[in-house]
């Protein structure tokens, strides 16, 4: 298993998986440099003549959001990762397949096991550093456009978002297991994370209003919640956490259970 391990690292860090980091540090400082803007720059002005704010209006809106804040709000739009770990997905898994990869691998003697799971990890690993990137990159410009970012409270609402996106990714890979189209893979992936959690909780407000425990079920929302840690209760920063390592588990052990039957072609 290390050896694949170590092969996956190899391949992707000599491929393309640059580009996703790099739009992730381009988008972290573009969001940041924009907030930057809607609080600074004079827009009453620059539209109307001879209706300027006035420097008291201006440190209000300054002093309206402070870094960390800011920082905090950046690091709350999960979609960015969840659109990133996409590329994980296809070169992990999807061109394996499509190159005939993953079956050369098989034949040679390797369990579906050993290689199921050798996947996961390395997915895992390379999402946890995509979210360590973007933060960085998120903290970083953050500290530069505002200032008084408070960098411990940033990486423990990191470090509490790990098990969520941990998740998040092996849903996408138990997604791309039972759907071997890649194009109608990635779609599914999108409308699952888009739309699943909104339809539900329409369902269950509808015909279940009492089965109110289905919500706190829910994955993807809890992400970006988990941005502003001192915002939340003990209780709720536990059982975010908790329901981030029961997703892992959950779809590891499916994806698994489906992949051990898979045709590989």
């Amino acid at each position: 298993m290390i050896g694949l391990i170590r092969a996956d690292s190899y391949r992707l860090t000599k491929g393309k998986m640059w580009m996703p980091f790099t739009t992730l540090i381009v988008i972290a400082v573009a969001v940041a440099g924009l907030i930057y803007l809607a609080l600074n720059v004079d827009w009453i002005s620059l539209s109307q003549d001879g209706a300027a704010l006035t420097d008291a209006d201006k440190a209000i809106l300054t002093a309206s959001l402070s870094g960390t804040q800011v920082a905090q709000i950046v690091l709350s739009f999960s979609i960015v990762l969840a659109m990133g770990f996409i590329s994980i997905l296809t070169n992990l898994w999807s061109i394996e397949f499509s190159a005939g990869v993953a079956k050369n691998v098989l034949v040679s003697g390797v369990s579906r096991t050993t290689f199921y799971f050798s996947k996961l990890l390395t997915g895992w690993g390379v999402a946890t550093l995509m979210l360590l990137v973007y933060t960085a990159a998120i903290g970083i410009s953050s500290q530069l456009f505002m200032g008084g970012v408070d960098f411990g409270a940033l990486a423990l609402s990191m470090l509490a978002q790990i098990p969520l996106y941990l998740g998040l990714i092996t849903v996408g890979y138990f997604i791309f297991i039972i759907i071997p189209k890649e194009s109608i893979a990635i779609v599914t992936y999108i409308l699952v994370y888009l739309f699943l959690e909104p339809v539900v909780t329409n369902l269950v407000n509808v015909f279940l209003p009492k089965w109110t425990i289905i919500k706190d079920m829910y994955l993807f929302n809890k992400i970006g919640v988990m941005s502003d840690l001192s915002a939340l209760s003990q209780h709720a920063i536990t059982t975010n956490i908790l329901t981030g390592f029961a997703y892992m588990a959950v779809f590891a052990i499916l994806g698994w259970l489906v992949f051990r039957f898979k045709e590989v072609k």
